[in-house]
């Protein structure tokens, strides 16, 4: 596959993977219709920002923004609510290891090689 249909495949994943955290997070927080509208208003600002970074080749921060805010916003969320719990810190561990490698991590390593990609690309000027 080429460099294109790789990085647009990667983005595609994280904003999967965005969409899915942050309405789960409203979801259990707010309810179902507010994780909802959470999810619409994540993609809508993820499509607004990859045309905005589309648009200025060489600028990757409408691709950071976005996706730094919905990936830090469930994981102070998270921590917040872990470090004002009662439980040890093995327990407060457990509690953030689900959200730690089923998201943060994953959109790590995905940002990761999409930025490089993204990089790569504007070098050939694919």
């Amino acid at each position: 596959m080429s460099e294109s249909i790789n990085r647009k495949l990667v983005l595609t994943a994280i904003i999967c993977l965005l969409l899915y955290q942050v309405g789960t997070w409203i979801t259990v927080i707010a309810g179902a219709m507010w994780g909802a509208s959470a999810a619409v208003v994540v993609a809508v600002v993820s499509y607004v920002s990859a045309r905005l970074a589309k648009r200025g080749a060489t600028s990757t921060i409408w691709f950071l923004v976005p996706t730094l805010l919905f990936t830090v916003i469930p994981l102070l969320a998270k921590l917040w609510s872990a470090f004002t719990s009662q439980t040890g810190i093995a327990d407060m561990l457990l509690d953030l290891t689900p959200l730690l490698v089923g998201f943060v991590i994953p959109v790590i390593l995905l940002s990761m090689v999409y930025l490089d990609l993204r990089k790569k690309s504007l070098k050939n000027g694919i």
